[in-house]
């Protein structure tokens, strides 16, 4: 065990064209799933946090509901979508480093309106009643979300990041785990154990708890810079 441990250091160390192609490609499909995830994410979060409208309880209840669906369910609706047979089958997306990226976007969206409602939801019960006394448009109130909440949205989009990497069902499902092509960190990770190659998955396990670490320490650091009292003196 302690000789396997050695050689995953060495192997990260080292540069692997293997290692680096798979940690390169699982850090460009999260990174672009959880963006376009925030993209989407604030301007509905921001309607269903100060807009009243009929259902929207409900709705709500769907999409925090949405937060628990397991990866490998998104990524059997996805398959069906993108499959020859499927509507979206012409595109030839299936098995692909695009299909996953579909297919964490999906995942991950729930999640980031989610939090990002919540923080909404919070900051328009106390100063929701200025606004609407100076008739803040929608763009105003997303301007209004960006400065005084800066800090927890960006911590939104780290939290979210980290549900994305290390997701591993649906990426197995429609990426198919292919070697320079779909194989991601936590895919490898599994096939890796599966070939009884223990070094190459610790080795693969040791840049994702980087990751891991890495998320959560900046979390912590934006936190810290960006306090949510300061949100008083905005």
């Amino acid at each position: 065990m302690i000789a396997a441990v050695v050689e995953a250091f060495q192997l990260v160390i080292s540069g692997d064209p293997a290692l680096w192609d798979v940690i390169l490609r699982s850090l460009w499909i999260s990174t672009t799933a959880t963006i376009l995830a925030m993209v989407v994410a604030i301007p509905l979060a921001v309607l269903l946090g100060t807009v009243a409208f009929p259902g929207r309880w409900f709705v709500n209840t769907v999409v925090g509901s949405f937060q628990a669906m397991p990866a490998v369910v998104v990524g059997l609706l996805i398959y069906l979508l993108l499959t020859r047979q499927g509507p979206l089958g012409d595109l030839r997306l299936l098995f692909t480093s695009w299909a996953i990226l579909i297919a964490q976007f999906v995942l991950v969206l729930p999640m980031a309106v989610a939090l990002v409602t919540g923080r909404m939801r919070d900051l328009w019960r106390r100063f929701g009643d200025l606004y609407r006394l100076d008739g803040a448009s929608f763009p105003t109130r997303m301007r209004a979300l960006f400065v005084m909440a800066p800090g927890p949205i960006i911590v939104v989009g780290l939290t979210v990041f980290g549900r994305a990497i290390s997701e591993v069902g649906a990426a197995i499902i429609v990426g198919g785990n292919l070697e320079y092509a779909t194989r991601v960190l936590t895919t490898a990770i599994k096939l890796e154990v599966e070939q009884g190659k223990l070094a190459e998955a610790l080795a693969f396990g040791l840049v994702l708890l980087a990751l891991a670490l890495i998320v959560n320490l900046s979390a912590r650091l934006v936190t810290a810079a960006l306090p949510e009292g300061d949100i008083e003196r905005k």
